[in-house]
């Protein structure tokens, strides 16, 4: 019947052409900084994705720019599903500044593309986090029309399987 090849058929494949998807491409007022040496939200707000998944895997990325105001800071970037850290101890990436002391010339691309298996069935949250291994304030650029530094990050999750 109609109802029985939308429910097998049709409903299958509009599943495989629009997964559960969530995506924020940065564009705030402000760039976003951290001096904390313990992970914490970049933004709680906007940074915070939510889908629905069926089960299976879940691929989240994050891409940006980043300044590290002192020479030999090092940056961490982590997620959170659900409340829970993707990757345990210093996260997913670390990032080092190197002697570079000048922040005018610390501008540094980062990212990372991280794959979840096995989500469960139902609704997750996904929080980017970061951290700092001294204090030393870091900077996440924002697309917040600093001059020259205007670049706009992405950070989203889509369930692949």
């Amino acid at each position: 019947t109609a109802s029985l090849l939308n429910t097998h058929l049709r409903d299958q494949l509009n599943a495989l052409k629009t997964p559960p998807t969530d995506l924020y491409n940065v564009d705030e007022g402000a760039d976003y900084t951290t001096t904390s040496t313990s992970f914490t939200n970049v933004d709680g707000t906007d940074l915070n994705l939510s889908i629905t998944t069926t089960g299976g895997d879940v691929l989240v990325w994050f891409f940006g720019t980043i300044n590290l105001g002192a020479a030999n800071a090092d940056i961490y970037f982590n997620f959170t599903i659900d409340g829970v850290a993707a990757a345990a101890d210093d996260g997913i990436i670390q990032f080092r500044s190197g002697n570079i002391a000048n922040a005018d010339v610390s501008e540094f691309p980062i990212g990372f593309v991280f794959l979840c298996q096995s989500v469960s069935a139902g609704a997750h949250i996904f929080n980017l986090q970061w951290k700092t291994s001294s204090g030393d304030t870091v900077t996440l650029r924002a697309g917040a029309g600093t001059s020259a530094k205007d670049t706009h990050p992405q950070f989203g999750a889509r369930e692949i399987s």
